[in-house]
């Protein structure tokens, strides 16, 4: 049941890791033009801009194409439904994984006449437990900021000029058999995002989560990519915890804009 838990903690939302610094990187921003701040706050809500030609935004740019399938292809998307098998130390789970933009997401896990869900509606996180997943309360304040902070539809690399977040490349290293770009975000809410994107193809091999106020670090890595309405998916998720294996998930069935409906999400009354 313990591992259960800790799985859907940490599950992680769709995979599908300088000019700029002065918007992104952790500096302080210097004072801008009228017109300047007008076109930055136009930026805020634009999913995947048009970058600069240092080496962050060229980074950014190869990602957003050929790392998330582009700019067109993602606006089409609007929902994901995924069904798979969680491999645990305890065992062989069904999982059901439902995400809609921007933040909703619901996690069914079953097995062994128990089943476990969670969500979050994008205003509160929410568990139900048991054989007909009946027992339902909403959850305690330092496990839905860990949830929540997994509901974000697809990656912390989106929406790359909006408040609240700092963005910066680090280093070019080598990681799992390739050569990957590292770019890390820091947001506000007290969450530190590295991304590992193959130098390549720009998908995402790993990505390390470190939560700065208690120290927790929890790492993914992802394989085995597919195409959905031209979006890359991963389909074989394996996740660690301080360095730890936690779980394996593969994922079996993908399904974009599904019928999944924001009501889906709200807690049972």
């Amino acid at each position: 049941m313990k591992q259960w838990m800790r799985h859907l903690f940490c599950c992680g939302a769709l995979s599908l890791g300088l000019s700029l610094s002065s918007v992104h990187a952790a500096q302080t921003e210097p004072a801008a033009s009228r017109r300047e701040t007008i076109k930055k706050t136009d930026l805020q809500s634009v999913a995947m801009p048009t970058m600069g030609n240092d080496r962050l935004g060229a980074i950014l740019q190869r990602y957003y194409e050929k790392g998330l399938g582009g700019a067109e292809n993602w606006e089409r998307v609007m929902s994901v439904r995924m069904s798979g098998h969680l491999i645990l130390e305890s065992g062989q789970f069904a999982l059901n994984i439902y995400q809609k933009k921007p933040h909703y997401i619901k996690i069914s896990l079953s097995g062994n006449s128990y089943r476990i869900e969670k969500a979050y509606d994008g205003h509160s996180a929410w568990q139900a437990s048991g054989q007909d997943a009946s027992v339902i309360s909403e959850m305690e304040t330092a496990a839905a900021r860990r949830f929540i902070h997994r509901a974000h539809f697809g990656s912390y690399l989106l929406y790359p000029y909006s408040s609240g977040k700092q963005i910066e490349y680090l280093n070019t290293v080598p990681m799992n058999g390739a050569v990957c770009h590292h770019i890390r975000v820091k947001l506000q809410t007290d969450y530190q995002v590295d991304y590992f994107l193959d130098a390549h193809s720009y998908l995402e091999v790993k990505t390390v989560h470190t939560d700065l106020r208690s120290g927790a670090v929890h790492s993914i890595r992802y394989s085995d990519y597919i195409r959905k309405s031209g979006i890359p998916i991963a389909q074989k998720i394996m996740r660690y915890e301080e360095g730890e294996w936690l779980s394996t998930l593969q994922i079996d069935t993908i399904k974009v804009n599904s019928g999944v409906m924001a009501w889906m999400f709200k807690i049972p009354e």
